[in-house]
């Protein structure tokens, strides 16, 4: 048994060898079909990072009215984190509103010594307050203009908030449901084109089959060194295929950092690596010795 184990993997390597020319040709095929459905997983969870990171910086803002007393804006909030869609809310005292409204304006004069001259805060106390839908933004903000808490409301900044929120959420869809049917017409595209490549390859063997099927051979037999050559095929489409992207990811950690590091997808390689090494490495494994098996089945018919 392990005589012919390995008699067929040595059966493989040398036709893998002796038909260098076809195999790789074969195998840059195969380093395409894989590298595109990698790059499409790749743009698609950056996209997706991206559009998550900008998610996570739109929220509204409730402002309250000068003499809301403080335990009134706590009992909003808690009312708040009760909603199921509310992901997070916080508060932000008058005070807390002066100290950033000072620190962004520290270097322009006017508005600095217009502050001095009113003398008292001017900034309400507000909570600032993430949703997890665009719908929910809305409820939201209909709540706390119509609801129990109205009279101590002074202004929702929704409507300022509206176009960009609904738009966000509007691509976030769309990224998720297009990225899905690309990947599929991708992996398609992928194991038509590499099945036929391989097939174009073993009908070069179609006589060397019929003759040892006519003399004895097994099926198993004849069916063993092409799957070998399957694997190798995939192996090394697959491993090319994981190492241009392992060397981009070296190349340009720099450039990356500087545009994208907050928005939170510079390091998306490296927390999906196992990811990458199976669907393109373990993908053209696979790939490889399917193809093969299905393209030899029909010369065995004899």
């Amino acid at each position: 048994m392990l005589t012919n184990f390995f008699r067929v993997f040595k059966f493989g390597w040398q036709e893998f060898l002796r038909n260098v020319g076809i195999s790789l040709g074969t195998i840059f095929i195969m380093f395409i079909a894989l590298s595109l459905v990698a790059g499409t997983l790749f743009f698609k969870g950056i996209s997706e990072s991206l559009i998550t990171t900008l998610k996570e910086k739109i929220d509204i803002s409730v402002y309250f009215k000068p003499d809301t007393k403080e335990e009134d804006i706590f009992k909003t909030r808690e009312k708040l984190e009760n909603f199921p869609e509310v992901e997070e809310v916080d508060y932000v005292s008058r005070e807390k509103a002066l100290e950033i409204f000072k620190e962004k304006h520290k270097n322009d004069p006017q508005i600095m010594e217009a502050l001095n001259e009113i003398g008292n805060n001017p900034l309400p106390a507000s909570l600032n307050i993430k949703a997890s839908s665009a719908q929910s933004y809305a409820a939201i903000s209909n709540f706390l203009e119509k609801g129990e808490f109205k009279n101590l409301v002074d202004k929702v900044n929704y409507k300022q908030n509206k176009l960009i929120i609904e738009k966000l959420f509007s691509i976030l869809s769309t990224v998720k449901k297009g990225g899905l049917v690309t990947n599929l017409l991708l992996i398609l595209i992928a194991v038509v084109v590499t099945l036929n490549t391989i097939r174009l390859a073993i009908y070069a063997k179609k006589r060397e089959i019929e003759i040892m099927k006519l003399v004895g051979a097994t099926d198993g037999f004849v069916r063993g060194p092409f799957l070998v050559q399957g694997l190798l095929l995939g192996l090394f489409a697959g491993f090319f295929s994981f190492m241009v992207f392992y060397v981009i990811n070296l190349l340009f950690p720099s450039q990356g950092s500087l545009i994208f590091a907050e928005l939170g997808f510079l390091n998306f390689f490296e927390k999906n690596i196992l990811l990458f090494l199976l669907i393109q490495v373990g993908g053209g494994i696979v790939l490889g010795a399917v193809s093969s098996l299905v393209a030899v089945q029909r010369y065995l018919k004899v």
